[in-house]
């Protein structure tokens, strides 16, 4: 009990500490519980032992300082030099690539002959969008995907925050040990004017089965689905002091995807050859948006982090060729440290199954919550209004520590039972997984919308506060009864193609302890630790073995 108490005034300063619930329009600041269940927590104000990879990749990633200087070190300036560095890296030839300058990996400024396109065979054209293209500078440059696979032990960094544009990387089952560092991500998003986000499924980057994963100072501007994904089997992965999104800014770089994509509708709208019933960008501008506000509106990202891609991904199988696919979303594991987020909306994250801990992050939605409360038709023509956080599904158990939600109306999402939140499942999923129990927490943190503003946790008043909002309990059992992960019983001999008759049943460890320490600052200091950290390297400037390092300590 002394303890709790410390911990709740170094966490609260001199506010007061209550349980009452949070009134509409007032302040209320609360600490039932201030730490997650079973784990070895340490807050402190922030130091350099704050940059070593914290949460999950590191318990599988390595350091890669001892290859300066030696041939498996490889510096790259281009897109041929960056193809040629990760052929080189499926060799076991080279453990680290520098990027020195930009790299365009698109698919028509690649411009492969026959000869390139078999040696690097694991970079192929992107399909185009399914109601083409409306950016310009992705019509220009097209899309790739690049495999990085059969790599044990790589980073990828800058030591100068150079850009990677126009290829969504995936990392697949048989890559381990990768970590990218101080690298912007960009120009892989356009205006959808059906506002469905269903035309492509351009992401940054897919962690596609591949273990120990460590993506950390790196910047992400918006893309047309996912930032970073994590599907297949992929285990221990950290997102760290990294920048997701953009700023709602009527007055964008000309250069930019958002600037050029909607100068590139309004000429299609002045030209009149838009759709009137079905171009959302018609009907913004023919009820007084201007094509600035719509800039603003633009500059927003929906999906973030899908972890766990299917529903039917319960257990491995074995393909025609007799190789074992491992695509359980039971090992899904993601840790989430240190990030900023700006003008996102959902899957912060969303994980089926799997595991998620959360901690010292700032989600910021109110620059975009302002256009949507500030011009009439974009109000009531865009479909981006979302503001939601922590989506455990199908058994997931995610906890989030000390984070700050600005302008979220939904912290957490989803139900208890997975049974009350079916709607996106196809059958028989539906009905396979209903029975799954969703652990999902907030812990220490801060909440602030327009219903007012709130400090504590989700299991705060019985589960009744504004973390809450947009969550269904089903008979509250998991308050106060946390379990780190969740197992299907009987899985191991279950098929994916000739799925069970009758509702899965669980096992839940509520014993289980987090398999790693880790380290918070305390709330009152997260947004302005996180403003001067967070991002590629004119926050941190390392040398080139201080990047390829994993302890600070």
């Amino acid at each position: 009990m002394m303890m709790r108490k410390i911990l709740s005034s170094l966490v609260m300063g001199s506010l007061m500490v209550t349980s009452s619930y949070m009134a509409a329009g007032s302040n209320v600041e609360a600490a039932v519980i201030t730490s997650i269940p079973n784990t070895n927590k340490v807050e402190k104000r922030f130091d350099t032992s704050f940059l070593s990879v914290p949460g999950y990749a590191s318990l599988g990633v390595n350091d890669r300082s001892q290859y300066v200087g030696t041939p498996y070190y490889r510096t790259v300036s281009n897109g041929r030099e960056f193809l040629q560095a990760i052929l080189d890296a499926s060799k076991g030839t080279v453990k680290v690539i520098e990027v020195t300058g930009d790299i365009n990996l698109g698919w028509t400024e690649l411009a492969l002959d026959s000869t390139e396109r078999s040696k690097y065979s694991f970079v192929s054209n992107y399909p185009k969008p399914s109601n083409g293209f409306t950016n310009p500078l992705l019509i220009a440059s097209g899309v790739s995907k690049l495999n990085i696979s059969n790599v044990d032990g790589l980073t990828i960094f800058s030591t100068s925050g150079q850009t990677i544009r126009h290829a969504e990387i995936k990392l697949q089952a048989s890559a381990n040990d990768i970590v990218i560092r101080n690298l912007k991500f960009d120009e892989m998003w356009q205006w959808d004017d059906s506002g469905q986000h269903k035309e492509v499924g351009w992401s940054f980057i897919k962690v596609n089965g591949a273990n120990n994963v460590w993506i950390d100072h790196c910047k992400f501007t918006i893309a047309a689905d996912g930032m970073i994904d994590m599907e297949n089997g992929a285990s221990n992965v950290t997102f760290s002091w990294n920048e997701f999104g953009l700023e709602a800014d009527q007055n964008p770089d000309v250069t930019s995807s958002v600037y050029q994509s909607i100068h590139y509708m309004e000429q299609k709208y002045a030209a009149g050859t838009l759709n009137p019933s079905t171009s959302v960008y018609y009907k913004m501008r023919n009820e007084g948006a201007t094509p600035n506000e719509i800039m603003a509106y633009a500059a927003y990202h929906s999906k973030v982090h899908l972890v766990g891609s299917g529903d039917k991904d319960y257990t491995n199988y074995v393909s025609p060729a007799g190789v074992e696919v491992k695509d359980g979303n039971q090992r899904l594991r993601l840790t989430m440290a240190y990030n900023r987020y700006t003008n996102v909306g959902q899957r912060l994250p969303m994980i089926r199954q799997g595991t998620g801990h959360v901690f010292n992050n700032f989600f910021d939605n109110s620059s975009h919550q302002s256009v949507l409360d500030s011009v009439y038709a974009i109000s009531k023509y865009g479909g981006d209004k979302l503001a939601r956080a922590v989506n455990a599904r199908n058994g997931a158990s995610i906890a989030a520590d000390t984070n700050v939600y600005n302008a979220f109306n939904e912290p957490l999402i989803g139900a208890e039972r997975q049974g009350d939140d079916t709607g996106n499942m196809s059958a028989p999923f539906n009905e396979l997984f209903k029975d799954a129990i969703n652990h999902s927490l907030i812990v220490n943190s801060k909440i602030t919308n327009s219903s007012g503003s709130y400090i504590g946790s989700s299991w705060d008043n019985n589960g009744d506060n504004l973390f809450t909002k947009g969550f269904k309990w089903y008979d509250k059992s998991t308050i106060g009864n946390w379990a780190w992960s969740s197992h299907i019983v009987g899985v191991e001999n279950m098929s994916k193609t000739n799925p069970p008759s009758t509702p899965f049943t669980f096992t839940y460890d509520y014993n289980e302890q987090l398999p790693y320490a880790y380290k918070t600052v305390p709330l009152n200091s997260v947004v302005p630790t996180v403003a001067q950290y967070a991002g590629i390297s004119k926050k941190v400037r390392f040398s080139a073995a201080d990047w390829l390092k994993t302890n600070y300590n």
